[in-house]
Formats: structure tokens, C-alpha cells, sequence
């Protein structure tokens, strides 16, 4: 979904700043945006959590998992079935990306989807088998301490909207409502509105400078927040493409995915994907693209039915024939 430009010039002002403003009990509420040093603060309370849950007698995953096996209520077969359709799922996304055409992509996407499915399926349905464990118990305790950690009363940073204590004091559902209204900045901040923010017209002045992130933050990396990291990557990237990249077209220029799509699909035919066409053929040809792979392919290529050609050459095609429907000059 787009947004206006107001909304991008908005959204890089969060992410500049380093945290997200929202409103809780009448109060204006300063949401930080976590950086890599934080990360460790969350492993340091899930480890504490999780020796907690162990000394009161809950059971490890490890422990759940091979009593569920003895009693037969999950089979090893069903691990293996997740990581062979994970590692499948992995090569699909690796092939999509070096395919050509568009409609291709679409077509890997789908069964992408469909093989996600699955897994999803699997491991909710392992989730439900499992119940309590210490590391869900530790997941559940240090996401609470992260939220009180990421909430402050100023913009500095400095003053903690709750204490320890107070923290401890409030009810579920104000709890959930803290977490919801997280969530929802970092929904805000998603990466797909990033990438949209950073290809429009007012940032365009600072792709180039995303190279040196100290130079453009003026903080050292470890300091920076996830947000800043994927905002200096994307300008960095669609840099390059501007600079390196020709005949990008004019509306694909601020459509991240469909720049991203026609940079690597300008790089495939670069490496030879082309089928080794000659440069001063008349016209290169693509089989089985659609309408709109041609669009994104541009140049003189043009799409080619094979069955239509089949049937104006009564059901047969030589070689020679082949070859200059693919633009060869034989």
C-alpha cells in the first residue's frame, strides 16, 4: 500500500530520531527503537527466566519433545518433514531470484506460499502439543521486561515511564495494550514502507550519502537502530541500481519491488541468460512472457507463443526455424 508524501517524510523523521511517539493513560509515550547493544539486554532476562522456570520443576522443549515422542503424540518423521520443507522453501526463494521473467517469479511465489503453508500448519500444530516450556516462559517474561525497557517519558531517552515496580502493578490488559500500541509503530515502520520512503522524490537527495553511516547519522553502527540500518541498506541499494543500472523506466522508479525485480533481471541478462542472442538481431524474443514481462523487459524483445508458432508451421519446427524466432540471424 502507498502512502502520501507527507507519511514517508514522516516515517524517515521516526526513523532519524530513533523512537516512535503514542499516547497511554493521557500520557505522551516515547517508543525506542532498538539497536544492537539492546539485543543482548533481551538475551541476558530470557536467560534468566528460563534457569527460573527450570529450578520450579518446568520442563525444557528438549524434555517436552521426547516425551511427546514416547507416547507417540509426534513423530521425529514430523521434525524432519518442517526442516526438508524450510530447506525447500529456501531454494525456491534462490531460484525466484535469479529467474527472468516476472510472471515466473509469480508463478514460484505461489507454490512459496504454499509450501509457507504448511509449515505453518506443522508447527502450530506441534506449538499446541508442546504447551508451557521454560524457554516459552522465558520468551514471554523478557518480551515484558524489553517492552518496560523500550518505554520513556522523554525524548532523550532518559526517564523510564515505568519503574521495575510499577511495571509489576499493572493489569494484563493494560499490558496488551502497551504491546499493541509497540507493535503498531513497528507496523509503522515496516520494511516494505522503508523500502517506499527511501525511492521518494524528498529522499532522493540522500541516497548517495547512505554509503558512510557514521557520516549520515553521526553515530557509531553498533548505536544504530534496526530502522536506521534498513534505511541506509535500501538507499545504498537503490543507489547503485540508479548508477549502474540503464534504461531503468520511469514507472518502475518508485516502486522498490519492481526496480529490485528489473535490476536482477538486467543483471541475468548481462551474465548470459539472454541465450547468447545476438547483440544486432533484429528483435530479441522471450517465450512464454506475458504482456507485462515485456513491459518490465523493454527494449525491442517480443513475446513468443510457441504452440502459435507451431500451428502457422503445421505442427513442425526445424532448428533454423527455432533459432530466428529466438532472434538468432541464421
Amino acid at each position: 500500500m502507498k502512502f502520501s508524501e507527507e507519511y514517508y517524510t514522516s516515517l524517515i523523521g521516526e526513523v532519524f530520531d530513533g523512537y516512535s511517539v503514542a499516547e497511554f493513560g493521557g500520557n505522551e509515550l516515547f517508543i525506542k527503537h532498538i539497536n544492537i547493544r539492546d539485543q543482548r539486554y533481551i538475551h541476558k532476562y530470557y536467560e534468566f527466566y528460563k534457569n527460573r522456570a527450570l529450578s520450579k520443576g518446568i520442563e525444557s522443549e528438549k524434555d517436552v519433545f521426547k516425551r511427546l515422542i514416547d507416547d507417540g503424540m509426534w513423530e521425529e518423521s514430523d521434525d524432519m518433514k518442517i526442516a526438508s520443507l524450510v530447506s525447500e522453501i529456501e531454494n525456491l526463494k534462490k531460484t525466484k531470484d535469479a529467474l527472468f521473467l516476472p510472471s515466473k517469479k509469480e508463478s514460484f511465489q505461489k507454490t512459496i506460499d504454499e509450501k509457507s503453508e504448511e509449515v505453518y500448519k506443522l508447527r502450530s500444530k506441534k506449538h499446541e502439543l508442546v504447551g508451557v516450556t521454560a524457554e516459552a516462559y522465558a520468551t514471554n517474561r523478557s518480551g515484558d521486561e524489553m517492552l518496560r525497557f523500550c518505554l520513556f517519558k522523554d525524548p532523550e531517552l532518559k526517564k523510564e515511564f515505568y519503574s521495575e515496580d510499577e511495571f509489576a502493578e499493572l493489569e494484563i490488559h493494560e499490558v496488551r495494550r502497551l504491546n499493541d500500541i509497540v507493535l503498531e509503530s513497528h507496523s509503522r515502520l515496516s520494511e516494505d514502507n522503508i523500502k517506499h520512503a527511501v525511492l521518494r522524490p524528498f529522499f532522493g537527495m540522500y541516497l548517495s550519502n547512505c554509503k558512510n553511516l557514521r557520516d549520515f547519522y553521526g553515530k557509531a553502527v553498533v548505536e544504530l537502530s534496526v530502522f536506521q540500518l534498513k534505511t541506509a541498506m535500501y538507499g545504498k541499494v537503490f543507489d547503485s541500481i540508479f548508477q549502474y543500472t540503464e534504461d531503468v523506466p520511469e514507472n518502475i522508479k518508485e516502486d522498490p519491488d519492481k526496480l529490485l525485480a528489473f535490476s536482477e533481471s538486467q543483471r541475468n541478462k548481462d551474465s548470459g541468460d539472454k541465450g547468447h542472442i545476438k547483440e544486432d538481431a533484429d528483435a530479441s524474443a522471450v517465450f512464454g512472457a506475458t504482456k507485462e514481462d515485456m513491459e518490465q523487459v523493454g527494449g525491442d524483445a517480443r513475446s513468443v507463443s510457441l504452440s502459435d508458432e507451431l500451428e502457422k508451421a503445421g505442427g513442425k519446427l526445424d532448428m533454423k526455424q527455432m533459432m530466428r524466432l529466438a532472434g538468432h540471424d541464421v
